[in-house]
């Protein structure tokens, strides 16, 4: 039997090998990994003889392996904080696609891990996988615990953080939405509408969430609405839920709720016509990210849009020029029924999108 024939009969029982690879094709192994290393100095004729036979056999390059070999520094990873959050598949999208154009590889890692109470903290095995990669650079994608964890990485790695505020004193580049200008937004719309009452949820879970309350409560200055007040919640429904429970226990309503982000003001609309308060009937609620989950009809939520796609792009693009210090990404507000007054329903069912005004 030929050493093709050999090579191929193998194949079929376990993965195909550079080795199976270099005798389908009559070569060596060093060419073919030259080949797929993006060697300059093979013949066209060899190389198509080797691409044939990687075809023939189903043989896919190690890109891992081809990125910690000598030379080959194009693996980025990102390393997303939440992956059940739809608004990072955004920004890892936008981010995957810059990197690609500039001939980079990417990979997409989990940050977090359930403690096993219902917390969440820091992956640390996914961590050390990092540390053992060492990828040519890293994109943090969200709020994500423990981020001083990562400093022996950003030490020796370039890295970005996108939609988050937290960095080490190695960080390159934070890209966010301005959130200042986005909860100002957002009460100016219901300042408006003559509403007075109006409470935030949010303010717990991280320093994003933090740095909304602290707009909210200059936008409740600065709209002259001094009647305001935080009930504290993480970017979870449950968190919500329970912030919107202890509301009703006080029978304290508000005319409006800003919640931090969508998944909040979803968990908030639950919690509210689930004890018989309609949205926006008895009470008006908005939120933050204009995810997927604020365009489903049935919810219709007002929400900021902050441009997600523009994050993860501008993230790519400081990781690829070598720093940007602080980019703050200019919001919009994305206008649903969830905060429209019902005689203004109709109205409410076209987005209406504005441009961000900051007011001196």
């Amino acid at each position: 039997m030929s050493d093709q024939a050999d090579a191929a009969t193998s194949a079929a029982s376990r993965p195909p090998t550079i080795r199976d690879v270099a005798r389908v094709a009559g070569v060596s192994k060093s060419l073919v990994s030259l080949v797929f290393n993006g060697g300059e100095n093979v013949s066209e004729e060899r190389r198509l003889r080797v691409e044939a036979a990687a075809e023939q056999l189903g043989y896919r390059p190690n890109l891992v392996a081809q990125s910690l070999s000598a030379g080959r520094r194009d693996l980025v990873a990102i390393f997303v904080s939440n992956l059940h959050n739809p608004l990072f598949a955004e920004i890892v999208g936008a981010a995957k696609a810059r990197l690609a154009e500039s001939g980079q590889r990417t990979m997409i890692v989990s940050a977090q891990v359930d403690d096993g109470s219902g917390s969440t903290v820091l992956d640390r095995d996914n961590l050390a996988v990092l540390q053992d990669l060492r990828p040519s650079g890293l994109i943090t994608v969200g709020t994500m615990p423990g981020f001083s964890e990562l400093a022996d990485l950003t030490a020796t790695i370039p890295t970005v953080v996108a939609s988050a505020i937290d960095a080490t004193d190695d960080v390159i580049a934070t890209v966010r939405s301005d959130d200042d200008a986005g909860i100002n937004l957002v009460v100016a719309h219901l300042a408006g509408q003559g509403l007075q009452r109006i409470a935030f949820i949010g303010g717990a879970g991280g320093t994003v969430s933090a740095s909304r309350e602290a707009a909210f409560r200059a936008a409740l200055v600065r709209h002259q609405l001094g009647v305001g007040w935080v009930e504290r919640a993480d970017f979870t429904e449950a968190g919500a839920r329970r912030a919107v429970e202890r509301m009703l226990t006080e029978n304290r309503i508000p005319q409006a709720i800003v919640a931090v982000n969508d998944l909040t003001a979803v968990g908030v609309i639950t919690a509210l016509e689930a004890a018989g308060v309609q949205v926006p009937r008895d009470c008006r609620v908005t939120g933050y990210d204009d995810t997927s989950l604020a365009a489903i009809p049935r919810i219709s939520l007002t929400s900021i849009d902050p441009d997600n796609r523009r994050i993860g792009r501008e993230a790519a693009e400081a990781l690829l020029s070598g720093g940007a210090g602080e980019v703050l990404i200019p919001p919009r507000l994305v206008v649903r029924a969830s905060s429209v007054a019902p005689a203004h329903r109709a109205s409410a069912d076209e987005t209406h999108r504005a441009e961000v005004r900051m007011e001196e």
